[in-house]
């Protein structure tokens, strides 16, 4: 196990928490001062088989979290202390292993394989056992569907969705098929009624309702429009507020790279969507695995980060450098994991106040002097930071400062702080420091004597 501190953290640089808004409405984001700041605490587990290919992590029905290993042809098994064990798969035609996994309501583990082509399912004990070919296609995504079994995408020659669950008196695959024009699909969600959602690459949100057991569902498609019109959905999740939420980006050509990022909300009708700035230099945000936590917020990650964004529409994000965060999913234990591929690590965050600590607002002070019994000035401060504790002082020649009276700057950062009494001396005024919201905090500042 590594347990180390993010070094960009400690430096200052772009831990981020944004102030509330209200979903829909605008946004704008600001980067944290360079003031030193705790930093998250990560811990690291190194999987036993080198250059394993990590894929899917997913949180079973034992509460261990289960991941695939594409290259190594296992799937593996971590326990919250940090315990992994590896169970192989063994390969039925395909060059690469286990990939896409979830785990559905049933307790077993679903997940693709064998070039994706293949549907499988395990036990909580390790145990395989083969359930489904796509013939000449391929397996897209999984989701787990309310009651059983999973549904699937199916890609080419005949694109389509899948909804398959092994029927208890035969112990055969059953189920059926729904022809689909799904072009490029993206993770799917499943809805409190049932009914599966899904995204496509020509800009919409489609829904598939469950019909139980043996008929299709019916599909209905809805136009969205991110900020960018190049992004593609990326993940879903339904929130705590019963609404449908995605990632995207714009996912790049042969010869382009992925790039950008927003975070989108359905409401029915229309997406709305907030743009994610860079956390760093050169690092594109690229948000996904979007997941619901058990805190009512909805969390994703991003390259080298972690994103979250609250019940009351605060977004908060973290540089995790050097980790790169490929899928994520919370333990038993409280603590958001990750599969980080480059590293062949599966990775665990500790959710507290150093992962989101509240941003730090710098303030000024400008004294105009003294007019009328009064000490006048203003706090000069972005608009949150800018009301606040005023408390004046006066310096004799010699001997300590002297408070000569208090008040309060208005939302402009004008204030007139009215004198008890004037003693000998310069005056100065000092402003206390104040937290307007749990992701800001307004630092403290003195003026200059006069």
């Amino acid at each position: 196990m590594r347990v180390r501190k993010s070094a960009v953290a400690v430096a200052g640089a772009l831990l981020m928490a944004s102030s509330a808004l209200a979903p829909g409405s605008a946004h704008a984001e600001q980067a944290a001062p360079s003031v030193p700041v705790a930093a998250p605490t990560i811990a690291t587990y190194p999987v036993p088989t080198p250059d394993a290919g990590i894929e899917s992590l997913v949180r079973g029905a034992d509460g261990n979290l289960w991941f695939t290993e594409s290259k190594g042809w296992k799937l593996g098994r971590i326990t919250t202390g940090g315990a992994i064990t590896e169970f192989a798969v063994a390969p039925q035609g395909g060059s690469t292993g286990p990939t896409n996994m979830v785990a559905a309501h049933d307790g077993h583990l679903y997940f693709l394989t064998d070039t994706s082509a293949r549907l499988r399912r395990a036990t909580t004990a390790g145990a395989v056992e083969p359930m489904a070919s796509y013939g000449f296609g391929q397996g897209g995504y999984l989701a787990a569907a309310r009651d059983r079994g999973v549904w699937s995408t199916k890609l080419g020659p005949s694109d389509a969705v899948l909804r398959m669950w092994v029927d208890p008196g035969t112990n055969q695959t059953t189920g059926w098929q729904l022809p689909t024009s799904y072009g490029m699909p993206t993770p799917m969600a499943v809805a409190a009624d049932g009914a599966l959602w899904y995204g496509d690459a020509f800009g919409h949100l489609r829904r598939v309702d469950d019909v139980h057991p043996d008929q299709g569902g019916t599909e209905r498609s809805y136009p969205v429009q991110w900020t960018n019109a190049n992004y593609d959905a990326t993940s879903l999740a339904f929130g705590a507020d019963g609404a449908l939420w995605a990632t995207g980006y714009s996912p790049g050509q042969i010869l382009t790279s992925s790039e950008g990022g927003a975070i989108g909300r359905f409401d029915g009708t229309r997406l709305t969507s907030w743009e994610l700035p860079k956390l760093a230099p050169g690092v594109e945000p690229v948000p996904h695995s979007m997941v619901l936590g058990p805190d009512g917020a909805l969390w994703w990650a991003e390259r080298e980060g972690i994103g979250r964004i609250a019940p009351d529409g605060a977004i908060s994000r973290a540089r995790i450098a050097p980790w790169d965060p490929a899928q994520i999913a919370f333990g038993g234990d409280g603590r958001l994991w990750f599969v980080d591929r480059a590293a062949n690590r599966v990775g665990a965050i500790t959710i507290d106040a150093n992962l989101f600590p509240p941003r730090q607002v710098a303030r000024k002070v400008k004294l105009r002097g003294v007019v009328g019994g009064k000490v006048k000035g203003r706090i000069v401060a972005e608009p949150g930071c800018r009301a606040g504790k005023v408390v004046a002082y006066a310096k004799p020649g010699k001997g300590k400062a002297r408070k000569i009276g208090a008040g309060k700057a208005n939302a402009k950062g004008r204030f007139a702080v009215k004198l008890r009494k004037r003693a000998a001396g310069k005056v100065f005024v000092k402003v206390k420091a104040s937290a307007p919201s749990p992701g800001v905090q307004c630092l403290a500042a003195k003026s200059r004597a006069r």
